[in-house]
């Protein structure tokens, strides 16, 4: 739905790569700065909030992310007619950059009574005199929530929930971030009683012919698969331990589990760094050296995995005395794992991608959290 929807939308893209695949959907491109080049903060996953600061200035013609957004939103304010000077106030510095640690103290306002409160850095200011970004350099990152002088100074909130955060004014929830203040399980008992009927109708969504056929318009059904305990796939099994030519059309023997890859951050922008191109090149699929004898497969063949929503291209990585690197993991007998992180580096192009693993995963996810299931996907080999 993605990509036809950006094929007739005009797309404004702020990237540092000249090779990255959202630049092939762009009408504009603005050349960014990178971390190196910027002031800033980030926020880890360990809700600690760190300063970035600058190395280098850009070359000529990047700008950071913050001050390009700035920029837009007051061109676009003022041809609505609104006072962008009063609204967004910031003022360049010598360097030409917005003053991003300004920006910041306006964030931390606006924080304040939501659960990540971080108003106590602007306490610490007043009291003290010692500016945010002092506090993250002398506390090597403060962690949200820090609502107050006390907590700020301490570094913020080591654990949350079950009021070891503290007690402060507005505190926005109770023991958990629930409405009643309690945490709230949803359990699911397994129920195979419909198990065929039920996964056939999940197999449809994606699949050749059902371009139609959306998910978000059968949510009773996502609904009743989640609360069974039940998986978007069902591997044909009869046809396992068969060669690879052996399997019809439209059969798929195998499990395949889709994931990450440690050396590779996310999308594999790394895939430029000679280091982890030694340690894991190419795109490959961990297999049992049963399945890849049942199958006819040698290590290191190339073949294609094909689901019942698309395929993809690896090399096959037989045991863990495999000539495929990283040849570290053992698969169980029937399952098969292929990392979807490898899965730009092979094309920005997605119609000249053999490594576009998503495409040929399940489009059924989860009704709450809105996540994906990738881990179960019904597959079969082919050579390629």
């Amino acid at each position: 739905l993605v990509r036809p929807a950006l094929n007739k939308t005009f797309n404004v893209v702020q990237e540092i790569y000249r090779h990255a695949p959202n630049n092939l959907y762009a009408d504009v491109i603005f050349p960014a700065a990178t971390w190196g080049e910027v002031q800033g903060v980030y926020i880890s996953s360990e809700r600690r909030l760190n300063i970035v600061e600058q190395a280098v200035m850009p070359p000529p013609g990047c700008r950071p992310d913050l001050d390009m957004v700035i920029d837009k939103a007051k061109g676009i304010g003022k041809l609505l007619g609104l006072d962008m000077d009063n609204v967004l106030p910031y003022k360049r510095l010598e360097n030409g950059f917005y003053d991003a640690e300004e920006i910041l103290r306006d964030v931390i306002r606006a924080s304040e009574g939501t659960d990540t409160d971080l108003s106590g850095i602007l306490d610490v200011e007043s009291v003290e005199n010692i500016s945010p970004y002092e506090q993250l350099k002398k506390l090597r990152g403060i962690q949200w929530p820090a609502p107050t002088y006390a907590i700020a100074k301490a570094g913020g909130t080591k654990r949350r929930f079950m009021m070891q955060e503290g007690d402060w004014k507005n505190r926005p929830y109770g023991y958990f971030r629930t409405k009643d203040g309690k945490v709230n399980l949803k359990t699911c008992r397994q129920d195979y009683t419909d198990r065929k009927a039920i996964t056939a109708k999940l197999m449809e969504f994606g699949s050749e012919g059902k371009d139609d056929l959306y998910t978000i318009d059968h949510m009773d059904l996502l609904r009743e698969a989640r609360d069974k305990g039940l998986t978007p796939d069902l591997p044909d099994d009869e046809f396992r331990g068969k060669k690879w030519a052996e399997v019809p059309k439209d059969k798929y023997p195998y499990w395949l589990g889709l994931g990450v890859v440690y050396e590779h951050f996310h999308t594999a922008k790394s895939m430029r760094s000679p280091t982890t191109q030694r340690l894991v090149p190419e795109m490959y699929v961990e297999m049992h050296p049963q399945d890849a004898k049942d199958l006819g497969i040698e290590d290191g063949d190339k073949i294609n995995l094909i689901t019942r929503r698309g395929e993809f291209q690896a090399k096959a990585q037989v045991g863990t005395k495999s000539l495929v690197r990283p040849a570290r993991n053992s698969v169980p007998r029937g399952y098969m794992f292929s990392p979807w992180n490898l899965s730009v580096a092979d094309s920005a192009d997605p119609k000249k991608n053999k490594w576009l693993v998503n495409k040929t995963s399940s489009r059924v996810w989860d009704i709450v959290s809105g996540q994906v299931d990738f881990k179960k996907l019904a597959m079969r080999i082919e050579k390629a």
